[in-house]
């Protein structure tokens, strides 16, 4: 039995929680566990302890990209646990994020960096960049990167841009990663924000894997897509026959309302939220 509990999103969660704009789940698989993203402030270790749930005893951590509401309570992790878990991301994950507004850039990355690992002793196991990357974290249990842009309608908002080495440029989000978790009628797909966009996230996947994807979960960023982009990304959630489609952070109200009157594998996301899948 596969048990994946939402630990932090934006929306209103069963009572004792709290929430915030930011993601965390936490993955118990086959006598693992893996942490899925970090949330903005580390509140997801307080909705965690009232549900009963210690994500300090994880195997591994992966954070899908350098976002502050993704990776901005990895520091309260390892300060307030004891867990020395590897730290599992895409590549360039230390390159410094920003959104890109009026009078100045406003940072958008998080409080940690390759030194605060070393110096805690985790290890930073970083996929390496192009196309198709994966690596196996834990038995049954997979991190993918390299999202070809086969979906011309997912693009990334010019808004976000990122200092490369070469200096700040429109970011591609390299960096980003999904988790599958492998269950006996398919695998299970966690994203973060999809940034590279979700349909071309879970291409990605079912191509790697090797096998059509049971369930999706995570953030879609369907908050800042047009009419065109939410009709394309429902028809191919249809198609795809997904057994759930829970969807939450970044996919915005409007997103949400037209997913829940049209797909009828959708889910809502809260903080409490528990998906079992045998």
């Amino acid at each position: 039995m596969t048990t994946i509990t939402v630990l932090m999103d934006d929306s209103p969660g069963v009572p004792g929680t709290v929430s915030e704009h930011g993601l965390s789940f936490l993955v118990e698989h086959g006598g693992h566990s893996v942490l899925f993203d970090t949330g903005k402030t580390g509140a997801f270790l307080d909705n965690a302890r009232t549900l009963g749930l210690d994500p300090g005893a994880a195997s591994a951590v992966v954070v899908s990209h350098s976002h502050y509401d993704h990776g901005g309570g990895l520091r309260r992790f390892y300060d307030e646990t004891s867990s020395r878990a590897d730290l599992w991301t895409g590549p360039a994950f230390f390159h410094k994020k920003w959104s890109d507004e009026q009078p100045a850039a406003r940072f958008l990355g998080i409080d940690v960096d390759a030194a605060f690992l070393k110096a805690i002793g985790v290890r930073h196991q970083e996929l390496p960049e192009g196309s198709d990357q994966a690596a196996d974290i834990a038995p049954g249990m997979r991190v993918i990167c390299g999202f070809p842009r086969a979906h011309a309608c997912e693009r990334p908002n010019a808004r976000f841009v990122v200092d490369r080495p070469e200096g700040r440029r429109p970011d591609d989000f390299r960096d980003e990663v999904c988790l599958s978790v492998a269950t006996k009628e398919g695998p299970v797909l966690l994203v973060g924000c999809s940034h590279p966009g979700v349909m071309n996230m879970m291409d990605t996947a079912e191509r790697v894997l090797g096998q059509a994807l049971r369930a999706v979960l995570g953030g879609s960023h369907l908050v800042e897509a047009g009419p065109e982009r939410l009709d394309e990304t429902i028809e191919y959630l249809k198609d795809k026959r997904l057994a759930m489609a829970a969807l939450g952070h970044c996919t915005g109200h409007l997103a949400t309302a037209a997913l829940s009157e049209r797909l009828p594998s959708f889910k809502p996301l809260y903080p409490g939220a528990r998906f079992s899948f045998p």
